[in-house]
């Protein structure tokens, strides 16, 4: 495993110093350069590719943006060129059903500087998880890795995820205590941000549907969704439609549920650290939700409500031989 922090000057600091760290610990930099008013950084790890751009005053991905502003922004693909800007990289990558408009996510950010950093790999380099201190207790962040924990076997796996859509994720124009935005993200995973759009996906062949990517989030048509659409365990602000078992962050009324508070005590100083689960719908007559399927557990990620309950923001939390970083919402594996 592998953990650094710092602090962060800037979007393009944030990237560059993100690519010194990768290539130090098992990823190969294809790419780290100016491209446009920011920066641009590929790196690969086998055949998974992260593409990553930090965006300064600019607009995102193509048509598929609202607004210019500052983000870090990233999508995976199997493939990289050269000669090609950072979202046009070759092989498959995440595109729209309705076209050919690539997706991906992002982490919203501000021209800086920043709190802090902070960078985790696995014990084998293979899942990466990037949290951003923006301002002074808000945490955002981006992960990414070559395989999602697997529940039984299938075909894919490459994942990644973040604190938005890439679709906002240059958006300035938020009010206060906006979840990844102007208030620390939403759990990792969660089915989706908290606009509503997908903030995760994942390359997984399901029945008819293979050689793609599933979105994960509600949207079953049109822009934003890859013609696939699956849902996590953990929810936030946005309540999904689907029914299946989850850890509800909240309730419709903003109010914690039962089951949270359930998950820390102040008798033993202990805080649950829950896994993230992905499902993926199955083949049906509509919007391909014929029932869900438990695909896999998001690595090194967990959903938890510790800070506020006994524990401080980004805190260490001993459990035997791991160690893990607490931040509002969730919880990630640092040794």
């Amino acid at each position: 495993m592998a953990y650094a922090t710092g602090v962060p000057t800037s979007p393009v600091d944030l990237l560059q110093q993100l690519d010194t760290f990768l290539a130090a610990n098992g990823w190969t930099s294809d790419r780290s350069a100016v491209e446009g008013s920011g920066w641009t950084a590929s790196l690969h790890k086998g055949s998974t590719y992260a593409h990553l751009r930090a965006i300064v005053a600019e607009a995102g991905f193509a048509t598929e943006t609202v607004g210019n502003g500052y983000a870090l922004l990233l999508y995976l693909s199997d493939n990289f060129d050269s000669m090609q800007p950072w979202v046009t990289q070759p092989g498959n990558a995440p595109l729209e059903s309705i076209n050919t408009n690539r997706m991906g996510v992002a982490m919203n950010l501000a021209a800086g500087p920043f709190s802090n950093y902070y960078f985790f790999t696995d014990g084998t380099n293979d899942n990466v998880v990037v949290i951003v201190e923006k301002t002074p207790g808000v945490y955002l962040h981006l992960a990414w890795g070559t395989s999602l924990q697997k529940a039984g076997a299938w075909t894919g796996g490459m994942y990644f995820h973040g604190s938005t859509s890439g679709y906002y994720g240059p958006y300035q124009a938020f009010g206060p205590n906006v979840p990844g935005f102007t208030k620390t993200t939403d759990c990792p995973g969660c089915v989706n941000d908290s606009q509503g759009f997908a903030a995760g996906f994942v390359l997984c062949d399901v029945d008819a549907f293979t050689g793609k990517w599933i979105t994960i989030g509600d949207l079953v048509s049109g822009q934003f969704y890859t013609g696939r659409h699956g849902t996590s365990s953990a929810t936030g602000t946005y309540i999904p439609s689907s029914s299946i078992p989850r850890y509800a962050q909240t309730t419709s009324i903003g109010n914690p549920t039962p089951f949270q508070f359930a998950q820390t005590s102040q008798l033993d100083g202990r805080a649950n650290l829950l896994p993230v689960l992905w499902f993926t719908g199955r083949d049906g007559s509509s919007g391909n939700t014929g029932g869900f399927s438990l695909i896999g557990t998001l690595p090194m990620i967990f959903s938890s409500n510790g800070v506020g309950n006994g524990f401080l923001p980004a805190s260490d939390y001993v459990l035997g031989p791991d160690t893990y970083k607490i931040f509002p919402n969730f919880a990630v594996l640092k040794a």
